[in-house]
């Protein structure tokens, strides 16, 4: 008489196939929300830097560099300003870098005229 049903070698393969699957799909779901964090950062950090970038072409340029903090999402990043001269007369670089405990997450730079 045969009998139906899994014998208990089959059922542990099974358990040790399914264990592994479960561990990589994790896996994959952690770095998923890690990468998520961090674009959401890079675009608060993006929304600051233009703010910035906004704010210096409706002044007066001033070659040097200048620095604060400004909120975005909840966050408090902080930017740096660098407006430098350019073998153009007249025209300025600006250059704003956004970071966040000493992890930089976005740099642009723009043009200016007097």
């Amino acid at each position: 008489m045969k009998q139906a049903g899994f014998t208990l070698v089959e059922v542990l393969a099974a358990l040790l196939i399914f264990s592994v699957a479960i561990i990589g799909l994790s896996g994959a779901a952690t770095q998923s929300v890690a990468h998520t964090q961090r674009l959401t950062h890079k675009t608060y950090a993006s929304v600051v830097a233009d703010n910035q970038l906004i704010h210096a072409r409706m002044r007066r340029p001033v070659v040097g560099t200048r620095s604060g903090r400004e909120e975005a999402g909840g966050q408090r990043y902080i930017w740096q300003m660098e407006t430098s001269e350019t073998p153009q007369e007249g025209l300025f670089e600006l250059q704003v870098t956004v970071s966040q405990d000493r992890d930089i997450f976005v740099t642009r730079r723009a043009w200016v005229s007097q």
